[in-house]
């Protein structure tokens, strides 16, 4: 198993947990995260530094969704993470399960990831809310 899948591993088992500690060690602090535009309450945006992306992306989304990645496969793009998957959970306002699918590209330099540029189907995430 490469570095990079085995470090993939590591970071989707600390995504699903909101290990803080265990993405602090894997995630670089100048981390550069991009949403998928057309997600709920503008979320759907660059997310600049860790520490934004933590809590204004991935924290204002766990405000209204309480949902874990589940992964299909993980690609080695070599400095590249590529996953693929669907996020599963439900709507927090609403209680109604949400199946989102979901690709992923992160960046690595072979000790942490420095970004994600996220796709996903920002139309299913919109409807779940109403």
């Amino acid at each position: 198993m490469s570095n990079i899948i085995r470090k993939g591993e590591e970071l989707f088992a600390a995504l699903r947990s909101d290990d803080v500690d265990a993405l602090q060690r894997l995630l670089s602090p100048d981390f550069r995260g991009e949403l998928t535009a057309g997600l709920p309450h503008g979320l759907g945006r660059v997310y600049e530094g860790l520490e934004s992306m933590m809590n204004e992306g991935w924290g204002a989304l766990g405000d209204y969704f309480e949902m874990v990645p589940e992964v299909d496969k993980l690609y080695d793009g070599g400095d590249v993470l590529i996953a693929r998957g669907n996020y599963v959970g439900k709507v927090k306002p609403t209680g109604k399960p949400i199946r989102a699918a979901f690709a992923h590209f992160w960046s690595f330099d072979g000790e942490r990831f420095t970004g994600v540029w996220q796709v996903t189907d920002s139309a299913t995430w919109e409807h779940s809310l109403t």
